[in-house]
């Protein structure tokens, strides 16, 4: 996942930034929680390029999981890894990074989540603040699996986000 979230960011630093920010579709929030949701870690076992996909998961697994400038964040797994304020003995700063974590469950425990516009780029602008979406907030995403997916980043274009209230 490093590989592609990393070569998002550069393709988004290297365009011309002197584009205003888009906004967010008004479609995209959902009120009711989408039926069906897989697990990050079903989802990257079983989804294909293409396919539609339901997936619930927390916004973290990495220290910057919601980026600034783009409508991109990074879902991790509720189950499988657990962020570092569940354990109260740990004073991590930012628990949503999964830190405490093995890098290997990391990996098979998150995903990229982006939303795309009618044109078919990458928006623009922040998650952040969307609906109250934060770092650790648990949110059922529906889409499509993108089509650059590999079975080491599971990406997904998303069409909903019902955010759920904490």
């Amino acid at each position: 996942m490093k590989k592609t979230l990393a070569s998002i960011l550069l393709i988004l630093l290297a365009a011309p930034m002197s584009r205003a920010a888009d906004q967010l579709p008004d479609s995209l929030l959902t009120v009711k929680s989408p039926s069906g949701a897989l697990s990050v870690v079903k989802a990257r076992q079983t989804a294909k390029a293409g396919e539609a996909i339901v997936v619930r998961g927390r916004i973290g697994g990495r220290a910057m999981s919601l980026m600034d400038k783009a409508a991109i964040a990074v879902l991790a797994d509720e189950k499988s890894i657990v962020p570092c304020d569940a354990n109260p003995a740990d004073s991590c700063k930012t628990p949503w990074d999964y830190c405490c974590e093995s890098p290997e469950k990391l990996k098979a425990g998150t995903a990229t989540i982006q939303v795309k516009g009618e044109n078919g780029k990458l928006l623009r602008t922040s998650l952040r603040g969307f609906s109250g979406l934060k770092e650790l907030s648990t949110v059922v995403v529906a889409g499509t699996v993108d089509a650059s997916s590999t079975q080491d980043a599971l990406i997904i274009n998303v069409a909903s986000i019902h955010v759920e209230k904490q």
